[in-house]
């Protein structure tokens, strides 16, 4: 039997978690199927990492709607033949649902949504879900990452077919002997406490709110340090101009430190004392449980996604989202639980909890939807 050819489509090669989970399940399933990848060229290193480990790489920007790109891609997608296209996020969703439309659909389409939200009101909400809707009608699957993102999306758009929705958790690892570049290990050893979030400087991530929260704790705890990790896009550049403004008002700005888009940032946890996130909303939200993995305390704002994995003095401290005195509150709380029996107990049943977002577990069900249309829940 010949191996199945799969497309995987996201809008860009960003270091995100969708492009680094794709790519991990593609390593790990390279000999059962033969991979190919379409997207925009962003992250140069990133697209040589899809380059080594796929068959052939296309760039196509679908960060926008751009007719010629959704001609390319049904051109692609027309002499490609492949057996399965599978499309991450709302953009690539966008453009596998108008192509099949050009292609004929004589393939399956695969739809991973990676942190389904409702962020419209009045008529754009309307047709949002309208387009929701259509897709998972005229894909093959819709898969979701965590049980609040699938419980999301069965509330808000009632109807759905059950049969379509499989949950498949994205497969996470962690390698804890990967040293710090050299600057942010010297940047490290300046601060007493260090805090870090992998976080993309986009509205998604809210790290306006981090700021003001930061700034509030810095008023009673001067030895601390914040790290973020994580770049941005063109699409993000109005919020991140926000973000740098705010953060050069800062009275703590000497502390806190933008490093861009680090590679295996996620193997990187390990080497600080907490990890925060105030984000909006996630899917499955990759470096918290990246965080669990290396037994960091870890502080969240308890949105869709984060709240399948931090459970309040179980296995985190759970904040509110959008609200700088709640976020301010957590943080608090976990620098008093540093280096305590508490903080232990935290940390060991997070990271018994994560375990089950395990590489192996995500591979296996992929693979069963694959080769057979369903998988066994």
């Amino acid at each position: 039997m010949d191996q199945l050819k799969v497309l995987h489509i996201f809008p860009e090669f960003k270091r995100g978690g969708a492009q680094i989970n794709v790519l991990r399940f593609i390593k790990s399933s390279k000999g059962d199927f033969r991979h190919f990848t379409a997207a925009g060229p962003f992250n140069a290193s990133l697209e040589e990492e899809y380059r080594l480990h796929t068959e052939e790489v296309f760039p196509i920007d679908m960060t926008k709607v751009r007719i010629s790109s959704i001609f390319r891609l049904a051109g692609l997608i027309i002499s490609l033949k492949p057996d399965i296209v599978h499309v991450n996020g709302k953009g690539a969703a966008f453009y596998g649902f108008i192509t099949s439309y050009f292609t004929g659909k004589k393939y399956r389409i695969y739809h991973t949504m990676r942190g389904f939200h409702i962020k419209y009101s009045g008529w754009k909400l309307n047709l949002y879900l309208l387009f929701e809707k259509m897709a998972a009608r005229r894909f093959d699957g819709n898969i979701l990452v965590s049980p609040s993102e699938k419980k999301l999306l069965i509330k808000s758009i009632p109807g759905l077919d059950p049969k379509k929705l499989f949950l498949i958790p994205n497969g996470i690892e962690v390698d804890s002997h990967i040293p710090l570049p050299s600057e942010m290990e010297t940047a490290v050893h300046k601060g007493k406490v260090n805090i870090v979030t992998l976080s993309r400087l986009s509205h998604q991530k809210d790290l306006i709110t981090m700021l003001e929260a930061f700034d509030r704790v810095c008023l009673t705890s001067p030895d601390i340090s914040l790290h973020i990790l994580g770049g941005e896009t063109p699409q993000d550049k109005a919020y991140a101009d926000r973000v740098r403004r705010r953060l050069e008002e800062s009275p703590n700005r000497e502390r806190i430190y933008l490093w861009g888009s680090v590679e295996n940032a996620g193997s990187l946890i390990g080497h600080f004392d907490i990890y925060w996130t105030t984000a909006l909303f996630e899917g499955l939200p990759t470096a918290v449980v990246e965080a669990a993995l290396c037994r960091t305390l870890i502080v969240g704002t308890g949105c869709t996604g984060n709240e399948d994995v931090i459970f309040p003095d179980k296995t985190g401290i759970l904040t509110k989202p959008g609200d700088p005195e709640s976020c301010a509150a957590g943080l608090e709380k976990a620098l008093k639980l540093l280096n305590t029996e508490e903080e232990e107990r935290f940390t060991r049943e997070a990271e018994a909890l994560c375990l089950n977002f395990s590489l192996k577990n995500n591979t296996t069900k992929l693979k069963e939807l694959y080769n057979t249309g369903n998988i066994l829940n």
